[in-house]
């Protein structure tokens, strides 16, 4: 698909968005179902074409590959909202598990594209546990499912690599913590750190204002998966160039030249 032929599109999506946007607020479910499926497909063809080249189409997808995306895909959809609801006290035992479809009022225009991150949503009962499926966390995590896999796939191959050359496992290590830090992220470890060292210092209430704010749930749901993706995908990158080289007899990494 050429670069005209994508905009075209992208703008066509984006249009319908709008459209459906108006359609929602005499039929609600259908309209924001609409809309947000339009939304998010513009968005899907914005990303670059490399990104889901290094992601998809140059990794070779094996069973680490398909357990660590399908496995955080799970997490992400299911449990991080789980997270937040248990953090806070909403736990209440129903001895059921259900899972119920919504949709969003659609706001004033100026708030648009927030509408669109959760226009419609999966509200999950798991035996106590609340958990919202939105568009926003399902694309950001559909997108960080397929970051994971292909960054599990390469540290695998640097794995084998190191090891059939005998050379350091510390060339290992630190792929893996930035998997680690890129995936924690959306563990949102300041809510963490927080409630942490206020409920040492007994002063939970006092810190219970800044957690319940705009600013900081905007900062948490919003722009700590973002961060995420960032993450991972300077990782990827970093493991692409490490495994285009190979290793020399004096320890050195050289490029790779073709014959």
């Amino acid at each position: 698909m050429n670069l005209a032929t994508r905009l075209s599109i992208i703008i066509i999506l984006l249009v319908s968005s709008f459209v459906f946007y108006l359609l929602a607020f005499h039929y609600v479910r259908i309209g924001g179902m609409l809309s947000a499926i339009t939304f998010w497909s513009a968005v899907w063809l914005m990303i670059p074409k490399r990104f889901f080249n290094m992601v998809w189409g140059e990794i070779k997808k094996g069973r680490a590959y398909w357990i660590s995306a399908s496995i955080y895909m799970t997490f992400h959809v299911l449990i991080y909202g789980a997270f937040y609801e248990a953090l806070f006290g909403g736990v209440e035992y129903l001895p059921y598990v259900t899972v119920y479809f919504g949709a969003a009022v659609p706001p004033p225009l100026p708030y648009f594209v927030e509408y669109e991150t959760e226009a419609i949503g999966f509200t999950f009962y798991l035996y106590g546990f609340v958990s919202d499926a939105i568009p926003y966390t399902i694309f950001l995590g559909l997108i960080l499912s397929l970051l994971l896999g292909a960054n599990v796939e390469r540290v695998l191959e640097l794995w084998k690599t190191v090891k059939a050359k005998k050379k350091s496992i510390t060339l290992v290590v630190l792929p893996t913590v930035g998997i680690i830090s890129g995936t924690s992220c959306c563990l949102s470890l300041p809510t963490l750190i927080i409630v942490t060292i206020a409920a040492g210092i007994g002063a939970v209430f006092s810190v219970l204002p800044i957690l319940a704010s705009p600013t900081y749930y905007i900062l948490v749901y919003y722009i700590l998966p973002l961060g995420s993706v960032a993450l991972l995908t300077v990782n990827l990158r970093d493991l692409n160039r490490v495994l285009k080289c190979r290793f020399n007899r004096n320890w050195e990494i050289k490029s790779e030249t073709k014959r």
